[in-house]
């Protein structure tokens, strides 16, 4: 079964919208970093990043290498 023209134009020109939407957000975000504030993680989410020790990750280059 195939897609009729009409509506895989609405879907390509849904997409071509929230991109262009997402990039005028990404904008505004780079232009305005004092204006955005960031908002304390919630209980579950601090208790999950504790139990897969999502925060205290180092990057390869820096962690210790044993022969």
């Amino acid at each position: 079964m195939t897609m009729h023209p009409s509506l895989s134009y609405d879907i390509i020109t849904q997409q071509l919208e929230e991109r262009a939407r997402e990039a005028e957000r990404r904008r505004f975000v780079l232009d305005h970093p004092d204006q955005i504030i960031r908002m304390p993680r919630k209980p579950w989410v601090r208790a999950i990043g504790r139990f897969f020790h999502l925060g205290h990750r180092t990057p390869r280059s820096r962690r210790t290498v044993r022969a």
